[in-house]
């Protein structure tokens, strides 16, 4: 028997609407089902116990130094986590000795409030010290004399933009300059800021030929702003990455449940400028350009940090960070300019430089080393591959390099069985 094709027609849409009149009518518990099901996955995981193995450097790091040299002080910036981030003081003066080597004090433990610390910065004349952390975006003041788990004495918090990096006190005009890497921007606050204080004025734009900037150092002499580019490089706009509240046009404060205007993401204007020094007018403000520039592949410059202008001979002194090199170029060295000396060689002990200054009371040079965990002190004009005249150690000759740092992310590849892990 054949059955005629109206006959299935028929049939497949009773069927069909079936199936509607069935999903409409529990279409609230099946909604409900759903919620909880994706709240169910929203559930946080909380793994509350100890972790079965860490990988960690548990040694103190040397991030940046500044010295006293009137009372024979050196104090170093310790932005290690694993190890508790903290302010290391240390005499300038001791006998030479490759041992561990204990600071004289710390500053130290929860009510401190230091994060990563990134740049430190000194005023003997008022007994201050000022301390940087970047991820957090704060600028920290304690007493000279502070010890311990002490909080400080004032903060700058709310206008300064996180990674920040380097801090210099201009003590001539009694200002505070500070870098902020991802925005390309340098700001000028009076030393006697208030809390949530706005800036003097800054340093910022396409025209600056500001492209990551960490190290920093003011000539009050010749009015001059030194900073150490890395190189990476967006368009920022004057004034970008301040945080003013519900009208911000903060990009970098997203994320961080600070108030901001949310903007649409724009085409990218990345791009990498390579390693720079920029030369400023100590005056400088807004989006203007810079009075020279030393970049080139002569300069040597790789990840150029810690800066200093030698007092005497007024040469600029670089920590070149990717070389494990001291870069040393002519006072009004420009261009593609080679350095007149470099510092470098095992002998050094060099690796991963990132701070350096000059004791010129003693006539030393002093150089903090990240990744080997040593401050090294070298006469004042050395050269080449030369063994410093003593060190401060946080971790034994033979201790694994710090080398791990600041990581964003972490995967595993279960080919080679590595643990990858981006700094």
């Amino acid at each position: 028997m054949i059955v005629p094709a109206r006959f299935w027609r028929v049939t497949v849409g009773i069927l069909l609407a079936a199936v509607v009149w069935i999903q409409v009518r529990h279409w609230p518990e099946l909604a409900s089902a759903q919620q909880r099901n994706n709240t169910s996955e929203r559930r946080p995981l909380v793994l509350d116990r100890a972790p079965a193995r860490m990988i960690a450097d548990p040694n103190p790091v040397f991030r940046a130094d500044v010295l006293d040299a009137e009372h024979g002080e050196v104090f170093m910036a310790n932005d290690k986590e694993s190890a508790g981030t903290s302010v290391l003081v240390y005499p300038t003066q001791f006998p030479p000795t490759n041992r561990i080597m204990e600071p004289k004090r710390r500053i130290a433990g929860p009510k401190t409030d230091l994060g990563m610390v990134c740049g430190l910065a000194l005023s003997i004349e008022h007994g201050e010290l000022y301390s940087v952390s970047g991820e957090t975006g704060t600028l920290n003041v304690y007493p000279v004399d502070s010890t311990g788990n002490v909080g400080p004495a004032r903060r700058l918090r709310g206008v300064m933009p996180r990674a920040s990096a380097g801090v210099f006190l201009d003590v001539k005009n009694d200002e505070l300059f500070i870098t902020t890497e991802h925005v390309n921007r340098i700001s000028v606050y009076p030393r006697t800021f208030q809390e949530d204080q706005e800036p003097l004025r800054f340093i910022q734009g396409p025209a600056t030929g500001l492209g990551d900037p960490h190290g920093i150092y003011v000539d009050s002499t010749t009015n001059e702003i030194f900073v150490g580019n890395h190189g990476n490089w967006r368009e920022t706009q004057p004034g970008e990455g301040e945080v003013r509240g519900p009208d911000s046009l903060t990009r970098t404060s997203l994320g961080y449940n600070v108030p901001g205007r949310v903007v649409p993401l724009n085409p990218s204007t990345g791009k990498f400028l390579g390693p720079s020094i920029t030369v400023h007018s100590r005056s400088a403000s807004g989006n203007t350009p810079p009075l020279r520039i030393i970049h080139g592949p002569h300069t040597q410059l790789s990840l150029p940090d810690g800066i200093y202008r030698d007092p005497v001979s007024g040469e600029i002194i670089v920590a070149n960070t990717g070389d494990d090199s001291v870069l040393f170029f002519a006072k009004d060295a420009a261009g593609d300019a080679a350095p007149v000396r470099v510092l470098k060689g095992p002998a050094t002990k060099m690796k991963g430089p990132v701070g350096v200054s000059i004791d010129a009371k003693r006539n030393e040079l002093w150089v903090a080393s990240w990744d080997s965990h040593v401050a090294a002190v070298f006469p004042r004009m050395a050269n080449g591959n030369i063994a410093p005249l003593r060190v401060i150690r946080t971790a034994s000759e033979n201790a694994p390099l710090a080398s791990m740092g600041r990581i964003g992310a972490v995967a595993y590849d279960p080919k080679r069985k590595e643990i990858l892990a981006p700094n």
